[in-house]
């Protein structure tokens, strides 16, 4: 009963509450944890990972100014994690959303849309710089900045990374204890997020 109140009271103040005291004491015997993707080893949002101008005449800080501006009328995921990337807008006149490819509007005078790939691919507007197809394979979300009918850029986006799964991986694999983890998403998404935290781990696909 002492080991089982002190041992309480320590879980406790580390934020971890016992309801099973029999499952607690079992714990020591664990050998793998599966951890799930989105939200635990990860925030569950979308963050700028990469900027790619496609136009000498901008600066990154401008196309993704550029791009915040236009998105910050859009509720997607993609949008708000572009337009947390940027500290300043520009007006935008006649916002327009593009369902399922993007959103369009006029900022500074300029037609610019913030687009998928898809989008390109639709209106013969494809773009082969072999920076792009890196991103893409690493599995990360890319969206490209299209002003007056030009390809300016590319904007590259993944979901955050918890500073603390990392932390907490490596002290359980030093405790001989295996994880792995379990995600909806493709390959190229899995292993980055695995090799950013460490794992020794084999795809398989479900």
């Amino acid at each position: 009963p002492l080991v089982v109140a002190v041992s309480t009271a320590l879980a406790g103040r580390n934020g971890l509450l016992i309801r099973d005291r029999i499952a607690f004491e079992n714990a020591r015997k664990i050998q793998a944890i599966i951890f799930d993707k989105t939200g635990t080893l990860t925030e569950g949002k979308f963050g700028v990972t990469d900027v790619i101008l496609l136009d000498d005449s901008l600066e990154k800080s401008q196309l993704l100014r550029y791009a915040a501006s236009i998105e910050q009328n859009s509720e997607h995921p993609i949008s708000k994690g572009i337009v947390a990337a940027s500290e300043e807008m520009y007006p935008v006149e006649g916002f327009k959303a593009l369902p399922g490819k993007g959103v369009e509007g006029t900022v500074n005078g300029k037609s610019l849309k913030v687009v998928s790939p898809g989008y390109l691919t639709e209106n013969h507007m494809e773009e082969k710089d072999p920076r792009v197809d890196s991103l893409l394979a690493q599995g990360k979300t890319v969206v490209f900045v299209v002003m007056d009918k030009k390809i300016a850029g590319a904007i590259a986006l993944a979901d955050i990374i918890r500073p603390e799964s990392k932390d907490a991986i490596a002290q359980l694999k030093s405790m001989g204890i295996k994880c792995m983890m379990l995600t909806g998403d493709n390959k190229p998404t899995a292993d980055r997020i695995a090799a950013m935290n460490s794992f020794s781990w084999n795809s398989r696909s479900l």
